[in-house]
This record gives C-alpha cells, structure tokens and sequence, in this order.
C-alpha cells in the first residue's frame, strides 16, 4: 500500500514536470501562443481573472549571448485594463527595454499573484519567434 501511495506521488510529481507546455489555468488569454511566429510589432498580451496581478519579464540577451538575462518590464510601460484583468505590452522607441523585437527566438516569463485575500503565485515561461 505504501509503494504504491509512492508510485502516485511520484505520478504525480511527473505530470507535473511532463505537462509544464500547457497554459495554467489562471492565464485565460495568451499572445502571442507559445512557439508562434509572429511580426516585429507583436504585443505582449496577458489576461487573467480581475483579481490578479502581472509581472511581464523579458529575457534581453545581448548579441551572441546564449545565457539568460531576465529583465522585467517596468510597470509604467505596461497597459493596464483593470476591468477585464488584460495586461500588454509591445517593444517601443519611448521604452526603456526594446525599440522593437528583434528578429529569432524571445522568451518571456509571466509572474502573476493575487492582489488581496489568499496569495496563489504562478509563473509561466514561454518563447515565440519573430521574423
């Protein structure tokens, strides 16, 4: 009986690792969908339950730097709509991070929590392609 109250954690613990492709539940909307290929002038679009807060984070390697280099993105220049719990964000020249995307593969990290009452932090890493 104990083996097999192990077996299920361990079951468990997989599944968890093994599904980290697919979206948590808290994230409602994504874009751009994860592994996409999109323009330079793609947003950054996050939507989550109206009680929720978001970090967008942005791995900035520099030209042939293969380390990461997480950079979150200063909540000044994010788009807020709090009604609707949307949160967006695009490379710009007024930006402190990036003019635009440059072309190949970007990473991002979403960090959410709630904003009162019990906290259910998450994170979410995912990467897309421009060009």
């Amino acid at each position: 009986m104990l083996l097999l109250g192990v077996m299920g954690i361990g079951w468990a613990l997989t599944s968890a690792t093994t599904s980290e492709a697919s979206r948590p539940a808290v994230l409602e909307g994504l874009r751009p969908e994860p592994d996409s290929q999109v323009p330079r002038q793609t947003s950054i679009e996050v939507d989550v339950p109206v009680d929720y807060q978001v970090e967008i984070w942005i791995d900035y390697r520099g030209s042939g730097d293969l380390s990461a280099n997480w950079v979150r993105v200063p909540e000044s220049e994010i788009v807020v709509v709090e009604a609707t719990g949307q949160y967006s964000w695009r490379p710009s020249a007024q930006g402190s991070l990036l003019s635009e995307w440059q072309p190949g593969q970007q990473r991002v990290r979403i960090v959410w929590d709630t904003k009162l009452g019990i906290p259910d932090p998450g994170v979410y890493e995912f990467s897309f392609r421009v060009g």
